[in-house]
């Protein structure tokens, strides 16, 4: 047979391994009985399987007993259902065991040395999985490449050998027979010995940043001025509280934390050594000790509060608290004492806070600690009754900050590298050590998630010192320059950096608007897609654990060819309604992939931390298309008597026009997106608009609780339209239609 005149690769003898697509399921044991072992079925109508014998004599013999026809007393041929059920019997090819994301790297590093995963079959037995594994490193090594660690597990059916081989000879390796499968792995920016022993001379640059950068305050333990990669951008520092007398951080938190706001992930920063210049400029006010706690006998929030107030003295309109109190959990209804003292003074003095969800013990909400956890814990953290966000993370008027884990693989910063040591999670996952909203009122609580680290698992340990599991980011320490930590401490300088970055572009635009942008920036993170259960308790575990998504700077600040952003700011009277049409360019609507809108509002109302009703009043949005303003203004008008009937949002809407299908649902649904101050309703079009589906229309709802009846409420607005690339533009139609800024005016005010 063919199979028997192919020729070695990198020195192994082939293997037969064969590839059927099916129709129907066909038990592993048919197989068996045709002399093949399946070494992959878990995509139940693809089965990998491999032959000892290369004539394949047992197949060949059944399909030469169907060729028979059907035998006399048989009603159909033998083996029929078996043949029936196969529509392709093809070889594996090299290109079966590449992934995409491996394949992309070769293509765009051709000339380095690629850091891979490599995964053998197993084929069922000690033994011979060891032979398997042993040629695997044989053909790695035959193509010069090096083989760090190796792990066969025969319990779990798992053979892995984590290697470096060079770009140009990865498709080489994917020959051999033994593989199923290979996969890149993302390489530290800095070698281990630039990561201990980095030096100030090696440094890059370090400009001062922009004169008319956004201020951001830090709340903090201090900062490290005088370190190279944070000192050009502090303007000014103090010490806050009873025995805290140093301004300069004794602990290291808060100096990591200014280097993530300043420069993002550092590692990638430093890595190219050209010149960096600081995204934004900083006031530290410590209010934490040397052991990162506040003062025993303060009452933190007042230090909490004259600490903010200092920042805001020295122009900060951006306030980063990297802080939580770990001694009580978030438990429902009443909002918590210093998020309460946030929120004040965030309306009082029109800032943009944002706040650590806090940070989880997994050794305390998981059970036991086993390999089973690497992928099972976001449910278990998710249901546990206690890790619920921590104080001021539950702050409605702040922008609060839920972890991720980026880390793909572990060991990379170590001496030695071990495949029995797995990170927690996948890159986009919520971080193990992250906590859970919602919030007060069943607000969206985290409403937006960045990078915190994860905790890795070896041998049925947790372990943390690892710095590729970690956040690296500026030490205080004496003669070292750099460090590592996980927590949700370091995700939220990396939100306010997203803030800093609209505010410095922007400096007209209120807290309001730049937390809109904030969160219209977002891209989900749908851990939860493949979860059991409906849909909505999908979507209800991603949003508690890591809300709305991961913002970026780029989508917060600038519109493309095939994403445009529109906003608005205004103030509505209370009980009132404010309709903005949405100018719809031919394009969004012309045929051909998907297309979608985005809308962001956030407000600051009134909030009273003794009252059920934390907020004075209750905004929400609603979408709707194909019908004329005097129409969509008749049936808002309407509303109001529905909801004294006991009707809520789109049911009493509803319930009042007959919208049907001109009432555009977003996701989440209204009733969810308003409980909270800082809202984002999304809606992805699969099918073709087209003229019935015009106009469109926003309408905004100002809802009073307990608020003065004569008060407006200053809101802002931030819609994304965008399209598929390769789909027509966008962009360069809608400033045509506005012809000015893309800002949307107030069509219509109604008082109600």
């Amino acid at each position: 047979m063919r199979h028997q005149q192919r020729p070695q690769v990198l020195g192994v003898d082939p293997r037969l391994i064969l590839v059927f697509e099916l129709n129907a399921s066909i038990d592993a044991d048919e197989f068996r009985r045709a002399g093949l072992r399946v070494v992959d079925s878990s995509n139940g109508l693809l089965v990998v399987a491999f032959a000892d014998d290369p004539e394949l004599a047992d197949f060949r013999e059944r399909l030469e007993a169907l060729a028979g026809g059907v035998p006399e007393g048989r009603q159909s041929e033998p083996y029929a259902q078996f043949f029936d059920a196969i529509n392709l019997v093809r070889p594996l090819s090299p290109q079966d065991r590449v992934t995409p994301e491996l394949a992309s790297a070769i293509r765009e590093h051709a000339s380095d040395i690629l850091r891979i995963d490599v995964e053998c079959w197993h084929p069922g037995t000690g033994d011979r999985a060891q032979e398997w594994l042993s040629e695997a490193r044989a053909g790695i090594e035959a193509a010069e490449g090096r083989v760090v660690d190796t792990l066969i597990d025969d319990s779990a059916g798992l053979v892995l050998l984590r290697a470096y081989v060079h770009a140009s000879r990865i498709m080489a390796v994917a020959e051999l027979d033994a593989i199923a499968r290979m996969d890149v792995l993302p390489q530290p920016a800095l070698p281990m010995p630039e990561l201990y022993s980095l030096s100030a001379a090696e440094l890059p640059e370090v400009q001062a940043p922009d004169a008319r950068s956004a201020i951001v305050g830090l709340v903090d333990s201090g900062v490290a001025s005088g370190h190279p990669l944070i000192g050009a951008a502090v303007l000014a520092s103090d010490a806050i509280g009873t025995g805290i007398d140093e301004d300069q951080d004794q602990h290291g938190h808060g100096t990591m934390v200014a280097s993530l706001l300043l420069h993002g992930n550092v590692e990638d920063a430093i890595a190219p050594g050209l010149p960096l210049r600081p995204i934004c400029r900083v006031v530290s006010a410590r209010v934490l000790d040397a052991n990162n706690e506040f003062p025993m006998d303060d009452l933190w929030e007042n230090d909490l509060r004259e600490a903010i107030t200092w920042c805001v003295n020295q122009g900060a309109r951006i306030i980063n608290l990297s802080i939580g109190d770990s001694r009580s959990p978030f438990s429902p209804p009443r909002q918590m004492s210093a998020a309460s003292v946030v929120d004040a003074l965030a309306r009082e003095l029109g800032l943009v806070v944002v706040v650590a969800a806090g940070n989880s013990r997994p050794a305390d909400y998981l059970d036991a600690i086993s390999e089973a956890s690497i992928d099972e814990y976001p449910r278990v953290l998710l249901n546990d009754g206690a890790t619920g966000l921590l104080d001021p993370g539950t702050s409605l008027l702040s922008l609060t900050a839920g972890g991720l884990t980026d880390a793909a693989a572990s060991g990379a910063h170590s001496s030695h590298e071990t495949l029995r040591r797995q990170p927690m999670g996948k890159p986009g996952w919520p971080s193990p050590i992250t906590r859970k909203g919602p919030g007060p009122g069943q607000a969206v609580k985290p409403e937006v998630s960045e990078s915190a680290g994860t905790l890795g698992i070896e041998e049925g340990v947790l372990v943390s010192n690892d710095a590729e599991l970690g956040v690296v980011g500026a030490s205080a320490e004496a003669g070292r320059l750099l460090s590592w930590d996980v927590g949700t401490s370091y995700a939220v300088p990396l939100v306010s950096r997203v803030a800093a970055a609209v505010a410095s572009k922007f400096p007209t635009f209120s807290a309001a608007l730049i937390r809109s942008l904030v969160l219209v920036s977002t891209e989900r993170l749908p851990f939860a897609d493949n979860w059991e259960g409906s849909e909505s308790v999908r979507l209800e575990a991603e949003r508690a654990l890591v809300g709305y998504g991961r913002p970026s700077i780029g989508r917060a600040t600038e519109s493309t060819s095939h994403r445009a952003i529109l906003v608005a700011e205004d103030s509505i009277p209370v009980d009132g309604v404010h309709i903005y049409e949405i100018p719809v360019p031919s394009s969004f609507m012309s045929p051909g992939g998907k297309r979608g809108l985005d809308v962001a509002l956030a407000y600051s109302p009134p909030t009273r931390v003794r009252r059920l009703d934390y907020m004075a009043n209750g905004m929400e949005y609603h979408l709707v298309k194909g019908l004329p303003l005097d129409e969509v203004a008749e049936v808002f008008a309407r509303v109001g008597e529905q909801e004294d009937r006991g009707e809520e949002g789109e049911d009493a809407i509803a319930s009042a026009s007959g919208l049907g299908s001109n009432l555009v649902k977003l996701v989440p649904t209204t009733q969810t997106r308003s409980r909270g101050a800082n809202q984002l309703g999304r809606r992805v079009f699969h099918h073709r608009l087209n003229a019935s589906d015009e106009p469109m229309f926003l309408v905004v709802r100002n809802i009073n609780r307990w608020d003065d009846d004569t008060a407006r409420q200053p809101y802002a607005l931030a819609v994304a339209l965008w399209r598929d690339e390769g789909q027509p533009e966008l962009h360069a139609e809608l400033q045509a239609l506005l012809e000015t800024e893309v800002e949307l005016p107030v069509e219509i005010e109604i008082e109600q």
